[in-house]
C-alpha cells in the first residue's frame, strides 16, 4: 500500500492568498513530521560479507596446485572415475547452474 504524504502540499497550493501560505507552512510541517528522522546503520554482518566477499575476490581463478596434482594422476593412471561419477557430476552442474 502506497502513502502519499505530500497530497497536503498538493491541497495548499491550490489555496489563494494568505490562507495559502499559512497552510503550506502547516502542511509542510505535517508530512516532516510524518516522515521524520531515517537513519541507516551498517550491520556487522554487513561488514562481514564486505571482508569475505573481498578475500573472495583476492583468490586466483585457477588452483594451479590443484590443476598440476590432477594432471599428474591422470598421466600416472592414478586418476580413476566411473562412468556413474561422470554422469552424476554433470548432473550436479546443470543443477547448481539452473
Amino acid at each position: 500500500m502506497r502513502i502519499d504524504l505530500n497530497h497536503k502540499l498538493r491541497e495548499a497550493n491550490d489555496l489563494s492568498g494568505a490562507e495559502a501560505s499559512n497552510s503550506r507552512t502547516q502542511a509542510d510541517v505535517h508530512v516532516k513530521a510524518a516522515l521524520g528522522n531515517d537513519t541507516a546503520e551498517i550491520s556487522l554482518d554487513q561488514v562481514r560479507v564486505q571482508s569475505l566477499a573481498s578475500q573472495v575476490n583476492n583468490l586466483p581463478d585457477v588452483r594451479q596446485e590443484k590443476v598440476t596434482a590432477l594432471g599428474l594422476a591422470i598421466q600416472q593412471g592414478r586418476y580413476q572415475v566411473t562412468p556413474e561419477q561422470t554422469a552424476q557430476a554433470m548432473l550436479d552442474e546443470m543443477r547448481s547452474a539452473a
